[in-house]
């Protein structure tokens, strides 16, 4: 992946979004011709219901400085954000982003027990945005009419209907931030952006003479975290490369970070995963199977190693889900030997005391790094040679290439030296403070 479509070119994008997704889950097979607009209708009923049930938020400070742009949860997309604001600036007043994921009362409940007992919660739309934006959500329909109709790809309805809403809401927010925010300095930091929605809010504050901040909260995957903010700062220097080529970003960058001392491991293999997961589009077509077959992999290539402690850290999101897909697969770990992470929340302090740890493509392999470990990637065969997660001198793809890194990384010179070659093309960055993001803000103002 070389380049990516223009960020003002929104349709271009969110179709060129769709597709990579797809072809990450297997499964190409795109939408009808012609479906655009019976999609388009699933979409403003969605956009209507939104704007008519939706509660009104809190007023927007008339003075406010510094504003956050959140999705109004508590998730990975969320949490780091959320965790800043706690400690450094907790009267910042907060953007929800999308459509409504909790209710306000229990979002501030939850806020509170982060450590944001009084943020002000701002709904950028209301219906008289929505009234306003009507006419630019019918060019951008017809916009995505003319695309979808010329595009070698359509997603299926339901993604379709999707990225029309997204559009729809943009264009509402927009409008909701021309009739209400006033002109002049801002700085508004974004835990999540690069779709529709969240890529229209931007333009219209920075229209506003704001200045956008995206601080991603993840590893990469390319298409899924292009975006037009003044500033991108990311989880890794690889990540920050790659987004300055793709482009979109005024600045692409990350904190340099020095390398820790090198862990010397111990007993046992722990596995690190994220593929029981919502957003992983294969999880949502054949549910628990990749990540039982992940485990029976893992669980053969013990053996062939003669490795009997074997532990599994899933990702958190695993608690949330439905019980019969929480049991199917804990039943399945457990009958193969895995006993579970045992240590609560998501600290990884002492997964450096493991002899191996195999992680999934994921952020937390970019942790391991951070602490002085070096994990074995496994799966991720079509992981875009450029990705931050590519980098990683060790990947696995099959029970004997994991017997086999396991063996190599049992000798103490070869260790030390994979982990030199993992920091370099790397390059973990260092959790940045406020004062950190603000002043590279101010270095990408200044070109």
């Amino acid at each position: 992946m070389t380049g990516a479509p223009a960020v003002d070119d929104l349709w271009a994008l969110e179709l060129a979004k769709a597709r990579h997704a797809a072809q990450g889950a297997g499964d190409e097979a795109g939408g009808a011709a012609g479906g655009f607009w019976p999609a388009a209708l699933l979409g403003l009923a969605a956009w209507a219901r939104t704007i008519l049930t939706t509660p009104r938020g809190d007023p927007l400070p008339a003075n406010a400085s510094l504003l956050a742009a959140l999705h109004g949860e508590l998730s990975n997309r969320t949490r780091h954000l959320i965790g800043l604001l706690a400690r450094e600036a907790p009267g910042t007043p907060i953007l929800l982003l999308g459509r409504p994921q909790l209710p306000l009362p229990a979002l501030r409940q939850a806020l509170a027990k982060e450590g944001l007992p009084g943020a002000s919660l701002v709904r950028p739309f209301d219906l008289a945005a929505a009234l306003a934006a009507a006419p630019a959500i019918l060019r951008r329909l017809n916009d995505g009419a003319r695309a979808t109709r010329q595009a070698s790809w359509r997603p299926p309805p339901r993604e379709l209907a999707a990225i029309c809403f997204r559009m729809m809401l943009g264009e509402t927010q927009a409008a909701w931030i021309r009739r209400t925010l006033g002109v002049g300095p801002r700085t508004v930091i974004f835990g999540h952006t690069g779709v529709a929605d969240s890529h229209l809010l931007e333009r219209a504050l920075q229209a506003r003479g704001a200045r956008t901040i995206h601080w991603v909260h993840g590893v990469s995957l390319g298409l899924n975290f292009v975006a037009g903010s003044d500033l991108g700062l990311f989880q890794c220097g690889a990540d920050a490369r790659w987004h300055q080529a793709l482009g979109g970003y005024g600045l692409a960058a990350a904190l340099p970070l020095p390398a820790p001392d090198q862990a010397t491991g111990g007993e046992g293999w722990l596995l690190l995963s994220n593929l029981v997961h919502p957003m992983n589009p294969r999880f949502r077509r054949d549910g628990v199977a990749g990540e039982a077959a992940l485990l029976e992999q893992v669980a053969a290539a013990a053996a062939i190693a003669g490795q009997t402690r074997l532990v599994w850290k899933p990702h958190p999101i695993l608690r949330t889900l439905p019980a019969e897909v929480r049991d199917a697969i804990e039943a399945r770990a457990a009958a193969l030997g895995f006993s579970r992470w045992p240590h609560q929340g998501g600290d990884l302090a002492r997964a450096k005391d493991f002899q191996l740890v195999l992680s999934t493509p994921s952020t937390v392999a970019i942790d391991m790094l951070r602490l002085g470990g070096l994990p074995l990637i496994v799966g991720g065969e079509d992981l875009d040679p450029m990705s931050a997660i590519a980098q990683f001198p060790l990947r696995a793809g099959t029970i004997e290439e994991i017997a086999a890194a396991a063996r190599r990384l049992s000798d103490p010179a070869e260790r030390s030296d994979l982990f030199a070659q993992a920091w370099a093309a790397v390059a973990p960055a260092a959790p940045p403070t406020l004062a950190d993001i603000l002043g590279l803000a101010a270095r990408a103002a200044d070109g």
